[in-house]
């Protein structure tokens, strides 16, 4: 493609024009991850040795999670891998099978798994079994003991609800030659660690402190019950729905209900991927593709993205049928603004 004509005094040169084309509505969702956290020059993929092993999402709720494999040969604190592998294997069996804390979870407590009691070392033991463990350190990330994998999770902020009505629509671009298609995007998400590691340690502490007090004192240990935000929530009113407190536990609740729903990884260096890429970004049909037409004019389209003011200086309108109209300031007006700007 030949670069436009550009005039010598132009100081803002338009270099390349293209053919801007917007792909049909997909069947599946597309939603953009995003990782503040990490630098553009290394993704999460193959080719950096960072690529995600196993991926869930809660559909309802919007949370998502993935797991990254972490090198444990090179700058890993293998101690600390064998505590917290035990605190998340603990966590697995007191609490539930994927050991999620925080807001994905619902913020929610302990809840057993099991009618019987959870066998938790005390502290000698812990530390004896960790000890045997980095003699043979090996065998123990083979029998599944460390951890070696970093969360990363987020939660989907959908393009498409209510509340997004007004703001911004995402998309995102594939050139091709003169060409530029969009793709829409459902939903946004921005990844960052997750520590569930730190509160299943948290949780392990506080069980084995208060099994070490109830069996000093020699009472009996209470049945465990399992409680949660879904047992603590109220009916409410119509007049207490829309509190902010109110909308917040029954996200929680519901975040809490719902069952993770695992997905499958491909890896953007597969081919898989390019097949996909090549298929759902681009239209098929070029010659075929419809065109846009607006219905606004350039003075509608000019006070849709201008931020509403009042008084409004000097502002230039032209309507429907009639010629461009001058608003005049009155002298004490313009005063005030030259000294109120």
């Amino acid at each position: 493609m030949a670069p436009a004509k550009v005039p010598e005094d132009d100081d803002d040169p338009v270099t390349a024009e293209y053919d801007v084309y917007l792909t049909p509505s997909q069947a599946e969702e597309i939603f953009l991850l995003q990782y503040p956290n990490r630098v553009r020059t290394r993704p999460y993929n193959d080719r950096t040795g960072s690529r995600p092993q196993d991926v869930r999402i809660k559909p309802t709720t919007g949370f998502i999670e993935l797991d990254v494999n972490l090198n444990t040969g090179y700058n890993f604190n293998k101690y600390k891998s064998l505590q917290w592998g035990d605190a998340l294997n603990t966590a697995r069996d007191i609490q539930n099978s994927s050991g999620t804390y925080g807001p994905a979870a619902g913020f929610s407590g302990a809840k057993p798994r099991t009618a019987g009691r959870m066998a938790v070392k005390d502290q000698a033991d812990r530390q004896l079994q960790i000890q045997h463990d980095l003699a043979g350190f090996k065998n123990a990330e083979s029998d599944g003991k460390v951890m070696r994998v970093q969360t990363l999770g987020g939660q989907v902020i959908r393009h498409d609800g209510p509340d997004e009505i007004g703001k911004p629509i995402y998309f995102v671009g594939a050139f091709r030659n003169d060409q530029l298609h969009l793709t829409k995007v459902t939903g946004t998400a921005q990844m960052r660690p997750q520590f569930h590691h730190l509160d299943a340690e948290e949780q392990r502490a506080r069980i084995a402190a208060s099994r070490a007090s109830a069996a000093e004192l020699g009472e009996p240990r209470p049945a465990g019950e399992a409680r949660s935000i879904l047992a603590r929530e109220k009916k409410l009113d119509d007049s207490d729905k829309v509190r902010l407190e109110d909308v917040l536990r029954k996200q929680l609740s519901a975040a809490e209900a719902e069952e993770w729903t695992k997905m499958d990884y491909i890896d953007e260096d597969m081919q898989a991927a390019y097949d996909l890429f090549n298929d759902r970004m681009f239209v098929k049909d070029v010659e075929a593709a419809p065109r846009l037409k607006s219905d606004m004019d350039s003075w509608d389209y000019l006070d849709a993205i201008s931020k509403p003011r009042r008084g409004s200086v000097g502002r230039r309108r032209r309507k429907k049928g009639k010629e461009v109209e001058g608003v005049d300031l009155e002298d004490g007006e313009d005063e005030a603004l030259q000294e109120g700007g």
